[in-house]
């Protein structure tokens, strides 16, 4: 699935995904950008291209319609060249979202425990520091919360060096409703990726911005 396809099947379960429409043309992109507040992010939307950053295809922060139009030309043109033989649905005109802590939510289906929920920290962090943490789904919002404490930069969440505390109760929530979507749907769904989702401060939720 794609991102915004993969995000409204996680929204059905209750996770908290960007706002966002998609825009088959610069105009439509623009119609739509105008619809919501502050700047936008314009991501490809293609099933072919699973790694939009690598093939320079999202472009972050546009405000106005002429940002916006060349934007949509350049992530298409972007897109083309990394894939040529991509199916391509068209432009993702999405929010952006306040500051907060990049996490990784994840899915993996192992073959002897079956749905199997990972979490740790997200960005670039999940490749270079390895700091995850497994459960075996479904999981409660306790195993959700332990989960979180096992890591080495749970003390990001609960806020260092005047950073404020992250919601992590919401955190935990997704994690917990991760993991029954994945045991759900054990003999459909081979894999989840949900990086990042944005956790904001102490009280004010979380989004999913990006899904595989």
């Amino acid at each position: 699935l794609t991102e915004r396809e993969a995000k409204r099947v996680l929204a059905d379960y209750g996770l908290p995904v960007t706002r966002e429409s998609l825009a088959r043309t610069a105009d439509e992109a623009a119609a739509y950008a105008r619809e919501i507040p502050g700047g936008v992010a314009l991501k490809i939307d293609s099933a072919d291209i699973a790694h939009k950053t690598e093939a320079g295809a999202v472009r972050l922060g546009l405000r106005g319609d002429d940002a916006v139009r060349r934007g949509f030309s350049e992530v298409l043109a972007a897109a083309k060249t990394y894939a040529p033989h991509a199916r391509i649905n068209g432009v993702l005109v999405q929010e952006m979202v306040p500051p907060g802590v990049e996490m990784m939510l994840g899915v993996i289906s192992d073959p002897v425990f079956g749905p199997v929920v990972a979490c740790g920290l997200g960005g670039i962090h999940v490749e270079v520091l390895r700091d995850v943490s497994y459960r075996v789904a479904p999981v409660t919002r306790e195993d959700a919360r332990a989960m979180l404490q096992e890591l080495r930069g749970y003390k990001i969440l609960e806020g260092v060096r005047g950073m404020p505390a992250r919601d992590i109760d919401m955190l935990c929530e997704l994690i917990e409703r991760l993991s029954w979507f994945a045991h759900d749907f054990r003999d459909e769904v081979a894999e989840v990726d949900i990086n990042p989702v944005v956790v904001m401060q102490h009280g004010a939720g979380a989004r999913v911005v990006d899904a595989l």
